[in-house]
This record gives structure tokens, C-alpha cells and sequence, in this order.
């Protein structure tokens, strides 16, 4: 199964390769390799054997391609220029240009983005991939104004419960410590159920679950192995009621550094690798949740949603 899962990810890594190289120079590359290189730090909180990764290495190629190496996107994976709220600071304040983002965390900065994060919203993944359009050109213009620029979103996994202990009922939840993501939303959800929520960085969250500071938390599948969160939190639940939605973010400041050309490049690259994510991560969930069982974790299947929905 290891094995496996490692092949799948060289395959993935393959193919974003070839699909980046087979695009060639766009005309002019020459005379624009000549002028002044622009390079974005570009952070994200998931590892580097991660499908989103590996789409965000699709994403820089195509940068790379299309603007003929005037703008290079360095992707800093697993954390390494900070937890995303620091990330989004970073962006703010221009000391990181750009990253990928849970759109549940800007809400420190606008609000309404909030919707997205409401349980139950989406009732698929079709009907969430045929959303992020919509939410993108509603939503977008509200971030320039607080110094971001945010040119796509896509799907980054569906939330279910990661546990030390079982979870079948609404009431196994009440009374437990919980980490929530660092949204005053997500608190304010939890506090409603009974649990006890307590936002805490993504970085954080191994130590928190195995020095029990936390009980539970909720996360997409592919990070429950990615993040080997199985080796201190055994009980995986599926309920599925929140859709984890990133953002392609940058500095409005950077963004405005770049030409129309430039500009244009890379928005058509976010929209050719927001359905390669969206895509892979969902054939990769179910997978990375029997690699985990495998491994020791066990697995239980909410089908009565209703107590939860109300």
C-alpha cells in the first residue's frame, strides 16, 4: 500500500512535469527572459508528498512557462514560512508574496467570506467545484481593498471528525476539547454542538492531539495521512459537513508590480490547476483513508446527518 501511494504521487508529479513542458515557450520568450525576473515566495501549510502540492508545482511551471521566466513562484511547503494566519499577515505586510490559503482564516479580513465555511452548504463535489467560479468573482474584489489579491479557489478536501476516542453521536462530542481551524466561525459551530473548541495553527496540531491538549479535531482525508495524524488520533469519522475551500492568494502590492501580460499568465495557470487539484485530491481521499486503516486507525461512517444538521 505504501508502495502504492508512492507511486501515485510520482505518477502525479509526472504528469504535471510533462504537462508543463509540452506547453513550450510562448512567442516572445526570448526577448522576456531578458527583462527583470519577478519571484514570488509561495507558501502552503501542506507537505511536500501532498496532491496539492504537486499541483502547486504544476501551477509554477506554467508560470514559468508562460511569462518566458520573467516571474518565478517559489513554493514553500509544510509550513516552513509559518501557520496560514501568519502567512496572510506575511502577505499583508509584504514579507511573503503568495500562497495558498484555508478561505476560513481570511475571514479576520473580510467577513463574508464566512459563507463558504457554513456546514452542509455544498451538497457534492460537483455541486462545490461548479461554486468556486461564482464565490471567486463575488468575493475577490473584497480583498483588495485589505491588501490581498485572491485570482482562484478550489476544493482542498472535505471535513470530517479525526479523534483519540469514538465519535458516533453529536452527544460524544459535547463536554470534549476541540481544535478548530482560526476562525471565530468555527468556534462559534462547535460551541453550538457542546464541544469545547480551541483554534490552534496547523503546525500545532500533532503535539496538541498527542500531549492531549485536544480530543478532536476535523480535516480532509488525504491530510489525515498526510500529516500522520493517525499515530495520535486513531478514530477517523466521516460526516462531511464542512467543505475545506483555498484560495490562490498574493500581495496586492506584488500583483501590481507585475504587467497585464504577466498578470494574465498567471491567472490562466490558476485556472487550469484548480480542477487538477480538486480533482486529484478527491481520488486520492478514499485511498489515503485505507492507507490509514492499515496502519492502525479505524473508520465509522455518520449516515444520519440530520441531528448534526440541526
Amino acid at each position: 500500500m505504501i508502495r502504492e501511494y508512492r507511486r501515485r504521487l510520482q505518477i502525479m508529479a509526472a504528469v504535471a512535469a510533462c504537462g508543463a513542458i509540452a506547453l513550450g515557450a510562448p512567442p516572445g520568450a526570448t526577448e522576456a527572459a531578458a527583462q527583470t525576473r519577478i519571484t514570488a515566495k509561495f507558501s502552503s501549510i501542506v507537505p511536500d508528498t501532498h496532491p496539492i502540492h504537486l499541483g502547486l508545482l504544476r501551477f509554477a511551471s506554467l508560470v514559468d512557462q508562460r511569462t518566458g521566466g520573467t516571474v518565478e513562484i517559489k513554493i514553500f511547503p509544510s509550513g516552513q514560512l509559518g501557520g496560514e494566519v501568519e502567512t496572510a499577515e506575511g502577505i499583508k505586510l509584504g514579507s511573503i508574496e503568495g500562497a495558498v490559503i484555508t478561505t476560513s482564516v481570511l475571514v479576520n479580513w473580510v467577513p463574508e467570506v464566512q459563507v463558504i465555511d457554513l456546514p452542509f452548504i455544498f451538497r457534492n463535489d460537483d455541486h462545490a467545484l461548479a461554486s468556486y467560479g461564482l464565490l471567486t468573482e463575488q468575493l475577490a474584489p473584497k480583498f483588495a481593498p485589505q491588501g490581498f489579491r485572491v485570482v482562484g479557489m478550489t476544493l482542498s478536501g472535505v471535513r470530517n471528525l479525526i479523534s483519540t476516542f469514538p465519535i458516533h453521536t453529536v452527544e460524544d462530542v459535547k463536554g470534549k476539547k476541540m481544535r478548530v481551524i482560526q476562525s471565530p466561525l468555527h468556534v462559534q459551530i462547535w460551541k453550538l454542538v457542546g464541544a469545547n473548541p480551541t483554534p490552534i495553527p496547523a503546525p500545532e496540531i500533532y503535539s496538541a492531539l498527542q500531549t492531549k491538549i485536544v480530543d478532536f479535531m476535523d480535516n480532509p482525508k488525504t491530510n489525515y495521512l498526510s500529516f500522520k495524524w493517525y499515530e495520535v488520533a486513531k478514530h477517523f469519522t466521516e460526516l462531511g459537513h464542512i467543505y475545506s475551500v483555498i484560495a490562490f492568494t498574493f500581495s496586492e502590492r506584488w500583483w501590481a508590480k507585475l504587467n497585464k501580460e504577466q498578470q494574465a499568465a498567471i491567472q490562466r495557470s490558476v485556472n487550469d490547476v484548480v480542477p487538477l487539484i480538486h480533482h486529484t485530491l478527491s481520488q486520492n481521499d478514499d485511498f489515503a483513508l485505507a492507507k490509514t486503516i492499515e496502519l492502525g486507525s479505524t473508520a465509522f461512517v455518520i449516515k444520519d446527518k440530520e441531528p448534526w444538521r440541526k
